[in-house]
């Protein structure tokens, strides 16, 4: 995944997942969870992306903690 940026002001949840399989997790793994503002420029290591994962406005729960799956739309 390319470097990213955008004019957001809050800081959001995202959930980092593979894109490509490890020696030990397959493709769509949740590894980490962080907090991006949106404005400054980042990118998410080698061979995983993010997925936006805001915590749900009723029961407060992402949907995709750490050790869950994550699939990609097709693109």
């Amino acid at each position: 995944m390319s470097e990213t940026t955008s004019t957001a002001s809050a800081p959001k949840q995202y959930a980092m997942y593979y894109t490509a399989a490890t020696g030990s997790f397959a493709v769509g793994y949740v590894w980490n969870r962080i907090k991006w503002d949106g404005v400054s420029t980042w990118a998410p290591p080698a061979g995983s992306a993010i997925v936006l994962d805001e915590p749900d406005a009723t029961t407060g729960v992402c949907a995709y903690p750490i050790g869950s799956s994550y699939t990609a739309a097709a693109s």
